[in-house]
């Protein structure tokens, strides 16, 4: 007798082999749903790390590509006015742009570092599908070892 609830009041109920299957079917459904929502929060906060990356890299390029033209700048100005105040002004610009990239590039680095696979969800998948194709863990005691393996000790069979 099988109790199909599980409340202990409830009288235990015959099920047949189909019913059986099919709650089997139902609770490994449910696994497989569960894996499947762990993996979902993984790879959201993957995607939330590169999307901080992709932006990082974005305004690393912006700020790069504008220091590149205030340098521009400041050179024709250099080589126009062949004195300090106007292409003086243009290089500290371009420094402050150079060094706002540099802190950028550098929060896409510390990022990028931290950067990991889905752990969790790759060890239980794993674990699945060694359960699927019938593979045991290793346990530290088998049905199949005696007495004599596992202590050490000879038992006899009469008690002395």
């Amino acid at each position: 007798m099988i109790n199909t609830t599980n409340d202990p009041s409830t009288p235990p109920t015959q099920r047949s082999i189909g019913e059986l299957v099919q709650s089997i079917r139902d609770e490994a459904l449910g696994v497989v749903h569960h894996e499947i929502d762990i993996a979902k929060k993984e790879l959201t906060a993957l995607g939330i790390k590169v999307g901080i990356i992709a932006a990082c890299a974005a305004v690393l390029l912006f700020l790069l590509l504008s220091a590149w033209v205030m340098l521009l700048f400041a050179a024709a100005s250099g080589l126009e006015a062949a004195g300090i105040p106007a292409w003086g002004a243009y290089l500290i610009v371009a420094g402050v742009f150079i060094l706002l990239g540099a802190i950028a590039g550098l929060i896409a680095f510390l990022v990028v570092k931290r950067l990991r696979a889905p752990e969790t969800t790759i060890e239980t998948a794993q674990s699945a599908v060694q359960a699927v194709q019938g593979k045991r863990r290793t346990a530290a005691v088998s049905y199949d070892d005696t007495f004599e393996e596992l202590y050490g000790k000879q038992v006899s069979a009469r008690s002395e």
